[in-house]
């Protein structure tokens, strides 16, 4: 395994971003069949939350609103959004907005 970790980051340092892009579209296919049914959610769950901080690591503000403007047309094309659970999936933000609030209210 080590030696394939190798290869990897041999091509990463070699390929230009297009091939790095064009290598992933080629390769993922054949990634997913070998994840079960079952494992996908948690896979695809695991590889966001350990890569998306690496992804984004440099990107200024207006960047990454840029990016996120750009990936939610495609968001909204690939998850049925009207039966997303937005409240349950974030924090409640408990008493983070009323400091806000008053500092409003005082203006």
């Amino acid at each position: 395994m080590k030696c394939i970790f190798s290869l990897g980051r041999a091509l990463a340092r070699r390929l230009s971003p297009k091939e790095l892009v064009d290598f992933a579209v080629d390769i993922f296919p054949q990634v997913w069949k070998k994840i079960p049914p079952e494992q996908h959610v948690p896979f695809l769950t695991e590889v966001v939350a350990n890569n998306l901080g690496t992804l984004m690591a440099g990107l200024s503000h207006q960047e990454r609103v840029a990016l996120l403007n750009n990936l939610l047309p495609i968001i909204a094309r690939e998850f049925p959004l009207a039966e997303a659970d937005f409240l349950s999936a974030f924090d409640s933000p408990g008493d983070r907005y009323a400091h806000q609030a008053n500092r409003m209210n005082d203006q």
